[in-house]
């Protein structure tokens, strides 16, 4: 059974940050990458979008409010899918073999749900995007409620002048 590489990031625009090291362990290891875009609740769209759905949902309009719900989540899928694409592009080389998923919320339980759903995942790695700030994750957590082995990811060091 070939190997399976599972690379988390932020979504947004740093997504593709460390990708590249991901690339060549794939080809090293001629393993497939599965990409697990992670996405902060929008919370004051989320609220709008809410109180718009509650709104529409009095008044009897379900499928309405059901649409309002998820519209954030039509458009990251958008966005992501559009991401997919270029990363294929620039990637071809692993694009045969490489998939996304999207979660909207915090990264250890996204990870945990991913993992739930694909066990057949054999190393994590962590971009940048996410490592370098200890509010986005949570290392040891992570480790010790993920039994498959983590690496983390970071930016090369600038010279200083």
């Amino acid at each position: 059974m070939r190997e399976r590489l599972l690379f988390v990031t932020k979504g947004g625009d740093n997504f593709e940050e460390g990708f590249s090291y991901v690339v060549e362990l794939a080809k090293t290891l001629k393993a497939g990458v599965s990409i697990l875009l992670v996405y902060d609740r929008r919370t004051m769209d989320a609220y709008e979008d809410l109180m718009n759905a509650a709104v529409f949902a009095e008044a009897g309009e379900f499928k309405t409010a059901k649409e309002i719900l998820q519209e954030q989540e039509n458009e990251l899928k958008a966005e992501a899918d559009k991401k997919l694409r270029e990363l294929s592009g620039k990637y071809g080389e692993i694009s045969n073999d490489l998939n996304y998923q999207i979660f909207i919320g915090d990264v250890l339980s996204s990870i945990k749900e991913f993992l739930k759903n694909k066990p057949n995942i054999d190393m994590i790695l962590i971009s940048p995007s996410l490592s370098k700030s200890k509010k986005a994750i949570d290392l040891k957590k992570l480790i010790k409620n993920i039994s498959k082995p983590v690496v983390t990811i970071s930016q090369p060091l600038q010279a200083g002048a």
